[in-house]
């Protein structure tokens, strides 16, 4: 039986050698250390878990950067055919086809065109490090968050998921190059302004010249 002096707890007074107290002491130091075993044991497995889900991920980032470099390339393709289809309409209204003005038009869509694989390029890559960089930034996080202790619930799913939505993300980052052929879209719009200038002079003589006869 245990009982206390001044406010100190003794041993059992049966207990004479305290080895009671110093199993139980034990026994606790032995629970303690398998709640922490087990505490180090499921952190060692969501961090593996969760380096798992973002290894080996080089073909998704060769995917992504394939996909982007096709939609690039097409929209550029597309740009192209019609900034072509207005260079040549902007010459031949101009009377210019054949002409050093129109081998200068040649040359400018030819320098845009190779600004735009170049620009193709870099903002396909871009994608590719921007989903690597969301990826070790989500990695990190979640292995943090992991050797906190706290439960995390399924972290295998859960890296996973991140991993699937910054794929997404960077996917969705890059649409489109932008106006590529700026500088032939300018001459054309110019040329389109004159035409419009010119008929608007013309009308108005007519015009004018009707009612001085009236």
């Amino acid at each position: 039986m245990c009982g206390s002096v001044g406010g100190i707890n003794i041993a059992d007074p049966l207990d004479f050698s305290g080895v009671k107290k110093r199993d139980e002491a034990k026994a606790a130091e032995r629970r303690a250390a398998a709640t922490e075993a087990a505490r180090q044991g499921r952190i060692s497995s969501n961090v593996s878990q969760i380096n798992s889900a973002f290894a080996n991920r080089q073909p998704q980032y060769d995917a992504l950067g394939g996909a982007l470099r096709e939609r690039l390339n097409n929209d550029l393709t597309r740009q192209r055919g019609v900034a072509t289809r207005q260079s040549k309409f902007a010459l031949a209204k101009s009377g210019l086809t054949g002409g050093s003005a129109a081998i200068d038009a040649g040359r400018t869509l030819a320098r845009e065109g190779q600004e735009g694989v170049l620009e193709a390029e870099r903002r396909a890559r871009a994608g590719v490090a921007d989903l690597m960089s969301k990826d070790e930034q989500t990695r990190t996080q979640l292995i943090s968050l992991a050797q906190s202790g706290n439960d995390i619930g399924n972290a295998s799913a859960q890296a996973a998921a991140a991993a699937r939505a910054n794929l997404t993300g960077s996917d969705n980052l890059v649409n489109g190059l932008g106006e590529v052929f700026g500088n032939t879209a300018q001459t054309y719009r110019a040329q389109q302004d004159a035409a419009a200038r010119r008929r608007g002079l013309s009308e108005a003589s007519t015009y004018a010249k009707a009612f001085s006869r009236g």
